[in-house]
């Protein structure tokens, strides 16, 4: 199959309340992320748009927007678990559809799930990068086929952490995030805890709990007196010694290799890169 025919497999375009209503229903539980586009207008999403006054300005006002279009069409094609829609902004018979979903800056994306809008990002402003993270955030999925599950374990209630936590080598750091749905902080961190979770094999152990996602994770973030999204609990040998808050990756790895420093752990060797020949012995 061309990759042309595999792209338009996996976006499908709808037009109205009706379309959007049927798509949603078949999706089920599976993450939704809608794509709002137009070919006559490209909005960065900021406070003060730009006058354009002359052709030119317009053409290249509206080039980022088809970098958009390139961009979306590659991650569907990557995430075979996650549903993507395309709605056409310049189509006469989407205006009551834009006005139910309340789009009022155009490119923007929406990540639904159960009928819930989880998370917006309006404008074409970071719109690729907000648009892998809200992916991987949300759907599980990322650049390459990659679940983000397989190295970071969901923790879905009190006993769920407990049972992560005790689960643990003694040399082992285990790194709990302690996040919210929809928080910027939280999303847009997640893709160096993947990156983390990736490289730390045996070193650090990683898991994701979401603070709203029932009563129990809710009771999690009161126990341990959560004020601030993104947390990161740091358990050695199921006793907390340590946390992290905010969404710097430089931080977050630093405090990592800080904790293990202390309890005598070496950090991993970096990676080799790829096609890298080992040196010879002379």
């Amino acid at each position: 199959m061309r990759e042309s025919q595999q792209v338009e497999e996996r976006v499908a375009a709808i037009s109205d309340l009706a379309d959007w209503d049927r798509a949603t229903a078949a999706a089920g539980d599976k993450l939704v992320v809608l794509e709002v586009e137009s070919e006559r207008l490209c909005q960065t999403g900021l406070d003060e748009e730009p006058e354009l006054q002359w052709k030119a300005d317009q053409a290249a006002a509206l080039a980022p927007c088809q970098g958009i279009k390139h961009t979306f069409a590659r991650i569907a094609r990557e995430c075979p678990d996650v549903k993507f829609f395309s709605l056409s902004a310049d189509d006469p018979d989407a205006g009551p559809l834009l006005d139910n979903l309340g789009i009022e800056v155009v490119p923007s994306v929406q990540f639904w799930k159960a009928g819930r809008l989880l998370w917006e990002h309006r404008g074409v402003s970071q719109l690729e990068q907000d648009l892998g993270e809200g992916v991987l955030y949300f759907g599980d999925s990322a650049a390459g086929g990659v679940k983000g599950s397989e190295h970071v374990t969901e923790l879905h209630s009190r006993e769920d952490l407990d049972s992560f936590v005790s689960s643990q080598e003694e040399r082992v750091l285990t790194v709990v995030n302690l996040s919210i749905s929809g928080a910027d902080p939280c999303i847009h961190i997640f893709p160096a805890v993947l990156a983390l979770a990736r490289s730390f094999k045996g070193y650090a152990a990683f898991g994701r709990l979401m603070g709203d996602e029932n009563s129990s994770t809710q009771a999690v973030l009161q126990a341990y007196n959560i004020m601030e999204v993104p947390t990161f609990l740091f358990f050695k040998n199921g006793k907390e010694v340590g946390r992290h808050v905010g969404s710097s990756r430089g931080d977050l790895i630093g405090k990592i290799l800080q904790v293990q420093s202390e309890y005598g752990v070496a950090p991993p060797p970096p990676p080799k890169p790829a096609g890298a020949v080992p040196r010879r012995r002379r």
